[in-house]
C-alpha cells in the first residue's frame, strides 16, 4: 500500500512539472494550428454577437417587481425600461410591505440612464415568550428570540424546535409600529423513530474507499436508547449495535456488509430493525428496511473528457450501477510564450434506468485577448453483455464544438456511434473500441477550404486501464480513419494520455491528474492538468 501511494504521489508531481513547465513542450506548429482554428471561431461569433446599445430609462428597485408609475402612469414591474422623450418625469414605486418613494429624473431622448431605488421595508414588532426558553425560533428565513423582535409588516409563520419537544408552528400578523405577542409553550414529545435512510439501497463490500457500504440515517425525537439489528433473509441475527442514548434528532450507523465477527457477508436481503425507548423505558418504537448485498454492484471512477465514460480518448464498457452517479470538472492546456489554450471542463454521469448511462459535457476553451470556444455533448451508453473476464457495450454520442475545424479531445461536432469491448485480467483492463462519426464538417488542421454536406469517417480508439484500490490509472490513445481502408487519414493528429484518479478513502470525493498530446507525423504538442470530482 505504501508504495501505491508513493506512485500516486510521483505521478502527482510530474503532472505539476508539466503544468508549471512542460506543457511548453511541442515540435513545430501544430499547437498554432489549433489556437488559430479557435480563435478564428471566436472572433467571428464575437463580431456577429455585437449587441446595439440600448437607449431609454431602466428603472430597477431592490427588491424587484414592484409597481412602477413614470408621472403617475403605470409603466410596469421592475424592472422597466421605457423610451422617452426629453424633460423632467417623476418616478414612483410601490409595493406592498414597504414604503412607497418617489424620485424625479432629467431625461434627454436618445440616452441611457439606469435608476435604481432601493425600498425601505416597514417594520412592527413581535414580542415573544416561551417554553422551553432554550427552543430554536424563526420565521424560516429569519432567526427569533424570546423578546422584541423586529419584523416587516404582514403575516408570518412561525416556527420553534428544541430536541424532546413536539414541533411548534403558528402565524402572526405584523402591523406598522405597533408590536404583536406571542406565547409558545411547547409539548413533551413521545418517543419515536423516522425517516428511515440508506445512502445505498444496494453495494458491494469490495468496492473502494467508501463505496463499498451503506450509511444508515434514522431520526429520534426524544432522548431515550435503543439499537440496530441486522438480520439474514434466513431470519439469523448477524450484526448488533447499540444506541445508549439518544441526545439528537439525527442518529446513523454505517455499515460495511461485515457481521459481528467482522466477516463479510453473503449476498441477499438483509433486513434492518431499528428499535427504541424512551429515558424511563416507556413507548417502545420500532422501525425496519431492507438493504442488499450485490457483488455485482461494481463502481469505478471513470472520465469523461472524450464524452463517453472511460479514458481520455477511449470509452470502456462499463456503466455505474443503478442509484449511483458521478461529477467532476476538469483542466489541462498548453503555454507557449504568449500564447495559451485551456479548456475547463465540467462532467456528470448519471444511470436513469438499470442498463442506460447518460454523460452530459459541457465546457469552454480560454485563450489569450479574452476569447473563448465552448463545447458540450451528451451520450447513452447501455451492457451488451457483461462476465468476469469482458464487457461489450454500445454508445450513441451527439457532440458540438464551436471551433470546426480542430478535433484535440476526439470529441467532434457530429453523431457518433460505438462498440466498446474490454478483456480484464484484474487489475488490468484492455479497452478496444472502434466508433463511426456522421457531421456537417470535417477535420481540418490546416485550415483548407471543402464542400458543404456530410462527412464521415472513424475512430480507432485503444486504452489500458488498471484499477488499484483507491486508484484508477489509465492510459489511452484515438486516431482517426478512413471507412474505406481502415489506414490513418490525412485528418492527423494521433491523440493519446496518461491519467491517475484517486478516490480519498471515506469521502467519494477524487482528484485527477492528466497528461495528454497530440502527435503529428512531424510536430506535436503537450498538454499538462487536473481536476476533481465526487462520485457516489
Amino acid at each position: 500500500m505504501k508504495r501505491i501511494k508513493s506512485l500516486i504521489a510521483i505521478f502527482f508531481i510530474i503532472v505539476l512539472v508539466f503544468s508549471g513547465t512542460g506543457c511548453i513542450t511541442s515540435k513545430g506548429s501544430l499547437f498554432d494550428e489549433v489556437l488559430s482554428a479557435d480563435s478564428d471561431i471566436s472572433s467571428e461569433e464575437e463580431d456577429a454577437e455585437e449587441e446595439e446599445e440600448i437607449t431609454g430609462l431602466t428603472i430597477k428597485t431592490n427588491p424587484s417587481n414592484a409597481d412602477v408609475y413614470i408621472n403617475n402612469s403605470y409603466a410596469g414591474e421592475s424592472p422597466v425600461t421605457e423610451l422617452l422623450d426629453s424633460g423632467n418625469y417623476k418616478i414612483s414605486v410601490k409595493l406592498e410591505g414597504y414604503y412607497s418613494t418617489s424620485e424625479w429624473v432629467n431625461y434627454s431622448e436618445g440616452e441611457n440612464i439606469s435608476l435604481n431605488i432601493n425600498l425601505e421595508p416597514i417594520i412592527g414588532y413581535l414580542n415573544i415568550s416561551i417554553s422551553p426558553v432554550e427552543a430554536e425560533i424563526s420565521t424560516g428565513w429569519d432567526d427569533l428570540y424570546e423578546g422584541i423582535n423586529e419584523l416587516q409588516i404582514g403575516s408570518h409563520i412561525v416556527q420553534a424546535e428544541l430536541f424532546g419537544y413536539e414541533k411548534w408552528e403558528g402565524q402572526v400578523t405584523i402591523h406598522e409600529e405597533k408590536t404583536t405577542p406571542l406565547k409558545i409553550k411547547m409539548k413533551p414529545s413521545v418517543f419515536d423513530i423516522s425517516n428511515i435512510f440508506l445512502s445505498r439501497q444496494a453495494f458491494n463490500p469490495a468496492n473502494p474507499a467508501g463505496l463499498g457500504e451503506s450509511k444508515i440515517n434514522f431520526d429520534v425525537n426524544t432522548y431515550g436508547q435503543g439499537d440496530l439489528k441486522i438480520y439474514s433473509d434466513q431470519g439469523k441475527q448477524i450484526l448488533k449495535q447499540n444506541f445508549p442514548y439518544f441526545d439528537t434528532w439525527d442518529q446513523s450507523f454505517v455499515w460495511d456488509g461485515k457481521d459481528n465477527y467482522g466477516q463479510l457477508v453473503p449476498d441477499g436481503n438483509y433486513r434492518v430493525v431499528i428499535s427504541g425507548k424512551d429515558t424511563n423505558g416507556m413507548n417502545p418504537a420500532t422501525k425496519e428496511t431492507y438493504i442488499t448485498i450485490d457483488s455485482s454492484l461494481i463502481i469505478r471512477i471513470r472520465t469523461t473528457l472524450n464524452g463517453t465514460s472511460g479514458t481520455m480518448f477511449c470509452p470502456s464498457p462499463d456503466t455505474l450501477p443503478p442509484g449511483s452517479f458521478q461529477a467532476s470538472v476538469n483542466t489541462f492546456g498548453h503555454i507557449e510564450g504568449e500564447n495559451y489554450r485551456f479548456p475547463f471542463t465540467a462532467n456528470a454521469r448519471i444511470i436513469p434506468d438499470k442498463n442506460l448511462e447518460i454523460t452530459g459535457q459541457a465546457g469552454i476553451v480560454i485563450l489569450p485577448e479574452t476569447s473563448e470556444s465552448y463545447y458540450f455533448s451528451v451520450s447513452a451508453k447501455s451492457v451488451i453483455f457483461n462476465t468476469k473476464i469482458s464487457d461489450l457495450s454500445w454508445y450513441l454520442k451527439g457532440a458540438y464544438q464551436n471551433n470546426h475545424e480542430t478535433d484535440s479531445q476526439t470529441n467532434f461536432t457530429g453523431m457518433s456511434a460505438g462498440l466498446p469491448i474490454s478483456v480484464s485480467l484484474l487489475p488490468v483492463t484492455l479497452v478496444l473500441t472502434p466508433e463511426i462519426i456522421l457531421s456537417p464538417f470535417r477535420v481540418t488542421y490546416e485550415g483548407s477550404s471543402y464542400n458543404s454536406g456530410f462527412y464521415y469517417w472513424g475512430y480507432g480508439r485503444a486504452a489500458l486501464i488498471f484499477d488499484i484500490g483507491s486508484a484508477m490509472l489509465g492510459f489511452s490513445t484515438a486516431m482517426r480513419i478512413t471507412p474505406y481502408n481502415l489506414t490513418i487519414n490525412d485528418y492527423n493528429p494521433i491523440s493519446a494520455g496518461v491519467e491517475l484518479n484517486y478516490l480519498i478513502p471515506g469521502t467519494g470525493i477524487f482528484i485527477t491528474g492528466t497528461v495528454s498530446g497530440e502527435f503529428g507525423l512531424s510536430d506535436y504538442y503537450i498538454n499538462a492538468g487536473g481536476g476533481i470530482g465526487l462520485i457516489n
